[in-house]
C-alpha cells in the first residue's frame, strides 16, 4: 500500500490524521519536525538520528509516496523541508497544511513546491480526496508496468470474435502523446522527456504545461494563469509564474536563453508555440528572452 508520511508537531491532530488515513489502507508514519521528515525520505525506513519534537511511529522499510506537511513546525518551517525535499530533486507529492489565509503565503508555499496548499480547519474527506489524486497521478507517472499474462488458446469461436472486434477497433486511437521540437510529454502518464532525457514535472509545472498546449499560440497573462492554473481568485503582484516558466525552458527549450516554444510577449504574458517559426524580424511586442534570468517579465 501507499506509505504517507505526516509531518505535524500537534500530536493530537498527527494521531487523528495518521489514524483515518490508516482506515482508508494506506501505511502512515508521522513525525514532529522537519529534519525528521528528511531522514524519513531519505532513509525510507522512518526518521533517523538527531532528535524528534512531537509523534514519531515505527520504522517501515517502504519509499514514501506522498508527504502530509505542517507548515509552522520547530526548527525548520513547512516552506524549507518542501525547498529542501525538491532540491533532492523529489517529485513525491506534498500537501502542506496550515491556518495561514494570505494570498502571499499561499503563493510562497507553491513558490517551495508543494502540490496542494490546505487551510486549516480543514474536512477531512477533502484531504482524504486529495490523498486519493494524488496518488493516483503519482501511480501513472511511470510508476506501474504491464504484467504479462498468458494468451488462452486460441477457439474458432474466440477467433470470430476477435475478426469481428479487430473491424471495429480499427480506427486509429488518439494518441496521448504530445510532441513540440525535440519534447514529448504524456499528459496520460504525467511522463516527459526533452530528446533523450527524461524530466521530472512537478503537479503544477504539468498543469501550467497542459494548459499552455490546451492554448497553443494564445497570449496568456500572469493574472490568467494564477486563476486557471493555482487557482488563486485574487492574484497580487508576484514572479511565481515567471520562475515556472523559467523552469519549463530549462527542461524543454535547446537554449532557454532563446526560447522558441515558451515565448514572453511584452507587456501581455507567455505564449507557447509548439512548431519553431520560420526566420522573420522579431514583432516589437514580442520577446523570446527577456533579460538575464531569459524571463521577460510581462506588465499587467
Amino acid at each position: 500500500m501507499p506509505h504517507i508520511l505526516v509531518v505535524e508537531d500537534e500530536e493530537h491532530l498527527a494521531i487523528g490524521i495518521k489514524y483515518n488515513l490508516e482506515a482508508e489502507g494506506f501505511t502512515v508514519t508521522t513525525v514532529g519536525n522537519g529534519q525528521a521528515a528528511l531522514a524519513a525520505i531519505a532513509a525510507t525506513n522512518g526518521p533517523t538520528n538527531g532528535p524528534t519534537n512531537g509523534p514519531t511511529n515505527g520504522p517501515t522499510n517502504e519509499p514514501v509516496d506522498l508527504v502530509v506537511l505542517d507548515l509552522m513546525l520547530p526548527g525548520m518551517s513547512g516552506y524549507a523541508v518542501c525547498e529542501a525535499i525538491r532540491g533532492q530533486g523529489s517529485d513525491t507529492p506534498v500537501v502542506m497544511l496550515t491556518a495561514r489565509t494570505l494570498v502571499e503565503d499561499r503563493i510562497r508555499g507553491f513558490d517551495a513546491g508543494t502540490d496542494v496548499y490546505l487551510q486549516k480547519p480543514f474536512d477531512l474527506d477533502e484531504l482524504l480526496s486529495i490523498v486519493r489524486n494524488l496518488l493516483a497521478r503519482r501511480g501513472r507517472h511511470g510508476r506501474t508496468r504491464p504484467v504479462a499474462t498468458e494468451k488462452p488458446v486460441a477457439t474458432e469461436q474466440t477467433l470470430a470474435t476477435e475478426q469481428a472486434a479487430s473491424s471495429q477497433d480499427a480506427l486509429p486511437v488518439p494518441a496521448a502523446v504530445y510532441r513540440f521540437g525535440d519534447a514529448e510529454v504524456n499528459f496520460d502518464t504525467w511522463e516527459a522527456r526533452s530528446g533523450d532525457r527524461p524530466v521530472r514535472l512537478t503537479n503544477l509545472e504539468m498543469k501550467l504545461l497542459k494548459y499552455l498546449v490546451d492554448h497553443e499560440g494564445t497570449v496568456s497573462s500572469r493574472s490568467d494563469l494564477l486563476k486557471r492554473v493555482w487557482g488563486m481568485a485574487r492574484t497580487p503582484a508576484t514572479r511565481t509564474v515567471d520562475t515556472f516558466m523559467l523552469n519549463l525552458r530549462k527542461y524543454f527549450e535547446t537554449d532557454p536563453a532563446r526560447p522558441v516554444h515558451f515565448l514572453s510577449v511584452r507587456g501581455m504574458g507567455y505564449r507557447f508555440v509548439r512548431e519553431k517559426p520560420a526566420a522573420h524580424p522579431t514583432s516589437p511586442a514580442e520577446e523570446k528572452g527577456g533579460g538575464p534570468t531569459g524571463i521577460g517579465a510581462p506588465q499587467e
